[in-house]
């Protein structure tokens, strides 16, 4: 649907008519959705996340618009909540779990996938500082499309195209379901501050996930099987406190490969607190204000804003196209934003931050 809305401008309107049936019809593609922010929703980069963070729950509504500048290009809306279970049950671990939806449509017929994702991790405490955990992910999805607005041969009248003419066509597209399931595996390090002033604390995690283990088939009408292709996914992202310093580095990067398709995302924000929480009562809580940018290679560039009060975070990035589609957008890839809510219950004297690891 994107290449049709590029050669609307380009293409006479019997050749677009051709081509839009050809890329329409013959060949429906879906891309696997993404976000530039990738860790503001971590099942979707990984279910071995699900449950892994400090808190009891975790909530994130995310919104992304991908290419504006060539018409109706992708809008993808997701919403996800995960919590660790069975916390005061195991003494070296628990279960995590986690619940996520999303849309993605595209095109003025409105190509689009919703998918309905549950999540189930087990995550160990291999010591003070290391944890580990791996995960499964089951989902449901829905490929749909509309009719409504193709363009057809017969409503072309020799001089101009006439969208109120009959198309003539008697078949209807209906929507495809299916199940898909995925698996991941995640590493979480984690040490504190050195005093209470040093603010030098270190986080890190690592992981790797393997989506569409079956391969399911997501095909709408006659044409090639059109089977997902496998991906794989590996992240790494920390946060690196500067000592005796209220900023903190965090450098994160998010690669995958999905059959030719390949993306290397990497980012680098500072993170400066604005408020330190009360060590010790945890009635004040941390507020921080993180900025930079995130760079796809040779897709684009996107600078990131990101700020955090009370367990409430919102994010904002902004991509700014560097390849070849530029010429189409005019640099303009899209906005993304997101909402997150973390409910950290208060520890008696150790605040609200007592898990280094997951900090």
């Amino acid at each position: 649907m994107i290449i049709n809305n590029i050669l609307n401008e380009k293409l006479t309107p019997v050749v677009l008519l051709v081509l839009s049936f050809q890329f329409s019809i013959f060949n429906l593609k879906a891309q696997d959705i993404h976000f530039t922010m990738y860790d503001a929703m971590p099942v979707t980069t990984n279910p071995a996340s699900a449950g892994v963070f400090n808190g009891a729950f975790r909530g994130v509504l995310n919104y992304r618009n991908q290419w504006a500048g060539i018409g109706n290009a992708y809008n993808t809306y997701a919403v996800m909540v995960d919590g660790g279970i069975l916390k005061n049950n195991w003494r070296n671990g628990y279960l995590g779990l986690g619940l996520g939806a999303y849309r993605d449509v595209a095109g003025e017929n409105k190509l689009g996938t919703t998918k309905i994702n549950l999540a189930l991790s087990s995550v160990l405490y291999l010591n003070d500082k290391n944890s580990a955990s791996v995960g499964l992910l089951g989902s449901w999805a829905q490929n749909s499309i509309s009719s409504e607005n193709m363009r057809w041969d017969s409503q072309f009248n020799g001089q101009t195209f006439d969208p109120m003419a009959p198309s003539l066509e008697s078949f209807q597209f209906e929507n495809t379901n299916y199940f898909d399931y995925s698996a991941g595996a995640l590493w979480a390090y984690g040490e504190s501050a050195s005093t209470l002033s040093s603010f030098n604390n270190f986080t890190m995690q690592a992981g790797i996930a393997f989506y569409h283990v079956t391969r399911p088939s997501r095909q709408l009408e006659f044409g090639d099987l059109d089977r997902l292709y496998s991906r794989w996914a590996i992240h790494a992202e920390s946060v690196i406190g500067l000592f005796n310093s209220k900023w903190a580095l965090k450098p994160k990067l998010f690669t995958y490969f999905q059959g030719p398709a390949r993306q290397i995302t990497g980012g680098i924000l500072g993170r400066y607190m604005i408020k330190e929480e009360s060590k010790y009562t945890g009635i004040f809580k941390e507020m921080a204000i993180s900025f930079g940018t995130y760079f796809r290679l040779g897709d684009a560039i996107a600078p990131s804003v990101e700020f955090e009060t009370s367990g409430l975070a919102v994010g904002v990035s902004y991509d700014m196209n560097i390849s070849d589609l530029s010429v189409a957008t005019g640099g303009n890839g899209g906005p993304e934003i997101y909402l997150k809510y973390v409910f950290i219950p208060y520890i008696n004297g150790k605040g609200t931050k007592s898990n280094a690891r997951f900090n």
